[in-house]
């Protein structure tokens, strides 16, 4: 039985909208889960500045983008069809951070775009992916802004490095993982008892019925995400699960190096937990 059972996926009214609902609806008809499309309208914010606009002014300003931005995400939302009940639609006015953890810690997998460097606005922020992955505490399914993906989760690689963000990644990833047709656990750079590990992982993946194949790499001249990146096409995987690492400091969210390169330029869907 499925252990995904809801799933909240965030839209902003930009361009990405319509292809990370459609890999949500179908991920939800795979596992009969419901949906939920979050949209966050983020309170206005009026500049020390406003070069003659009033404050009354700039705020309606900003209430008339987000509105418009929401009709236009409600709209496409209105277009995806699941085989069982309807999307649910929830608008909050917050930061699309806080709305997707509020409405994320109620679900079993959360599903965000990658923001595209093209487009601009204020319904954009660019550190919201990270600090929804870091705080959620619930898998996040980031989704290539580049591409299009119908599925998701049939060819599947595997980060593996013994660490706790890797083994909560693993066990995130099972419902993806009994499903698939091929499953690549792929160690980089692993440590001395690396083929113990991986014995005692195949073992448990086995228990859970399912097979896979173990790989490792080692390199000291390019980065582990360029190895994962290069590995997952070699595979034709299409979707890499991994830990997130990172940790905050005062008010900066200070990523891994791996995570962060992999946040800037995934190639797949990226199943992400920390």
């Amino acid at each position: 039985m499925s252990g995904i059972k809801r799933i909240v996926v965030h839209v902003d009214g930009g361009a990405h909208d319509a292809s990370v609902l459609r890999l949500s609806a179908a991920l939800a008809t795979r596992f009969g889960a419901g949906l939920e499309a979050v949209f966050a309208s983020v309170p206005a914010f009026v500049p020390a500045s406003a070069d003659g606009i009033t404050v009354p002014e700039m705020i309606e300003l900003q209430r008339a983008f987000y509105s418009k931005r929401a009709d236009t995400a409600k709209s496409t939302l209105a277009g995806i069809s699941l085989q069982q009940g309807k999307p649910i639609w929830t608008r909050m006015d917050a930061l699309a951070s806080d709305a997707v953890i509020a409405r994320g810690r109620y679900a079993d997998l959360t599903v965000l775009a990658q923001p595209s460097p093209e487009e601009t606005g204020v319904a954009i922020d660019y550190d919201a992916p990270a600090e929804i992955v870091m705080s959620l505490g619930r898998p996040v399914l980031m989704v290539p802004y580049a591409g299009i993906f119908a599925d998701a989760g049939k060819r599947i690689l595997v980060a593996w490095s013994g660490t706790r963000e890797s083994a909560r990644a693993l066990g995130d990833a099972l419902p993806f993982l009994v499903s698939a047709n091929e499953v690549t656990i792929l160690s980089v750079n692993p440590a001395a008892d690396a083929a113990v590990m991986e014995v005692d992982l195949k073992q448990w993946l086995l228990a859970h019925g399912i097979s896979s194949r173990t790989q490792t790499a080692h390199t000291n001249e390019i980065e582990v995400s360029d190895v994962l990146l290069s590995a997952a096409a070699d595979f034709s995987a299409d979707l890499l699960v991994m830990g997130a690492y990172g940790r905050p400091r005062l008010r900066e969210l200070i990523l891994g190096g791996a995570t962060h390169d992999i946040f800037r330029h995934m190639t797949m869907p990226v199943l992400m937990s920390h």
